[in-house]
């Protein structure tokens, strides 16, 4: 049965954006692996780089009762096209050695297990596939490359129930077409679920559990300093952000994280629908919950269509509120740099750092156990039909008018024999289920913007801050 669904109206914003920043065309909650090649047993994490902590850690009796049960639920379960390696039960194995499955969430200590063993054990909402559930996010934090932001199609037979179901003033009974989404905007929110698989793979976990349970949402238990040192500035920004949130004691914070009234209609049109290269349910829950917690709650994930306050465009996420929903989820402070100059004329003019303390900014992050997401853009100057190929990427005072932006996630970086410095990254709307490598003289000079932990970058933070307001 197709879950009931109601919707948001439709909001179209004709404001050209100045960037299309999100879409366009160590504790051991924090997981880092080795990413050498990109087969599967190269994302293992080496046993050098597990805190002691883990290395200590071991199965408890209540543990390994449901390592067993999950164990005995997967047996005859055969392995995934997403995941040609290993069978569930392998990569279950996997995650325990390498320390993954006890890794904790960040909000709440359930660690991986408990919240896969929640999933195995526990009524999904309008009856979702629990093996299906727990396949994807087994395969997603194994290969967080996997992520995608291809929307399925909706098959016509689905499709004609969904709008039995709309009132007949619904725009999207007068125009069933807009439920047809080519080209996503939700980049932002993918790449933040990159991070998470990759990154932070309990509170992933739990994400997915608690919004396929029948409560459909979960909460963050967020420290008000995670959104600014100032607590009166953190109240300001949650308020007008408008996240749904109640205090929890003097410091502290719980923000309600729940879907959009189409997700769920997504989420099961994917469990019974998949094909290879399309999102599945675990993505849907998760992008979903996220644009809809960016976007000041207004966001349809049948149409892929947002409204809010700071809508420069009727798709995707701006980039203040990607560093809002990324400092939620991290439960730190994130902050948020500006890199580029860009004119009134859209031209890329200049810089507010050099590109060495860019990447000095990412590797440190990178080394922190952290990923870095971030926004890059294409000029008329470096890509399409005005492609210059001897154009040495730097700004030259000529016309270099901002093209195209888009947002991906860097996990990991390498140095060849050289010394020359390579970013590998995930990139959601490419199409191609693989890591992808940009050497540093291709990628610094295009990076728009970036997110850090503001720690990292507090030394910098002001200089470039200064400039960018110049």
């Amino acid at each position: 049965m197709i879950p009931e669904i109601k919707f948001s109206p439709i909001y179209s914003n004709n404001a050209t954006a100045k960037l299309r920043s999100t879409n366009s065309a160590k504790n051991n909650t924090c997981q880092k692996r080795n990413y050498s090649s990109v087969s599967f047993l190269a994302n293992n994490r080496p046993a050098s780089t597990l805190s002691s902590v883990e290395k200590r850690r071991t199965l408890s009796l209540s543990d390994y009762r449901k390592f067993a049960i999950l164990s005995d639920f997967l047996k005859d379960v055969p392995k995934s096209e997403n995941s040609p390696d290993l069978t569930p039960v392998q990569q279950l194995n996997y995650l325990l050695n390498s320390g993954i499955l006890l890794s904790k969430s960040n909000h709440d200590n359930s660690t991986v297990l408990d919240n896969l063993y929640s999933i195995a054990t526990k009524k999904r909402a309008y009856d979702l596939d629990r093996t299906t559930i727990i396949t994807n996010v087994l395969d997603l934090i194994c290969h967080p490359k996997y992520v995608t932001q291809t929307f399925g199609d909706i098959p016509d037979n689905v499709k004609v129930e969904i709008l039995k179901r709309l009132p007949d003033d619904d725009p999207i009974k007068k125009n069933p077409e807009i439920m047809d989404v080519d080209a996503s905007g939700t980049c932002a929110a993918a790449s933040l679920e990159v991070n998470m698989a990759h990154s932070y793979p309990a509170e992933f976990t739990r994400w997915v559990s608690e919004l396929s349970s029948e409560k459909m949402s979960l909460d963050l238990n967020v420290k008000l300093n995670s959104i600014s040192k100032n607590p009166l500035e953190a109240l300001k920004i949650i308020n007008i952000l408008k996240a749904q949130s109640a205090f929890d004691g003097f410091d502290k914070i719980k923000v309600k994280v729940d879907l959009d009234k189409g997700a769920m209609a997504r989420a099961y049109i994917q469990s019974k629908y998949w094909d290879i290269g399309e999102r599945n349910v675990a993505d849907v829950l998760i992008q979903s919950a996220i644009m809809k917690l960016g976007s000041q709650n207004t966001y349809n994930s049948l149409t892929d269509i947002r409204a809010g306050d700071f809508n420069q465009n009727p798709q995707g996420l701006i980039e203040v509120e990607k560093t809002f929903v990324e400092s939620l989820i991290k439960n730190k402070e994130i902050t948020s740099l500006i890199y580029h100059q860009i004119d009134d004329d859209q031209n890329l003019v200049g810089y507010n750092c050099s590109m060495d303390k860019i990447a000095k900014h990412i590797t440190q992050t990178i080394d922190s156990g952290d990923d870095v997401i971030l926004g890059y853009v294409l000029t008329n100057e470096t890509s399409g039909a005005t492609l210059n190929k001897n154009y040495n990427l730097q700004v030259d005072g000529k016309p270099n008018k901002v093209t195209n932006g888009h947002e991906i996630t860097v996990i990991d970086y390498k140095r060849d024999n050289k010394g020359n410095l390579s970013f590998i990254c995930v990139d959601t709307d490419d199409d191609n289920p693989q890591l992808v490598t940009y050497s540093a003289e291709w990628l610094l000079p295009k990076i728009h913007h970036a997110g850090y932990p503001a720690h990292i970058v507090k030394d910098d933070e002001e200089e470039i801050m200064r400039k960018a307001m110049s």
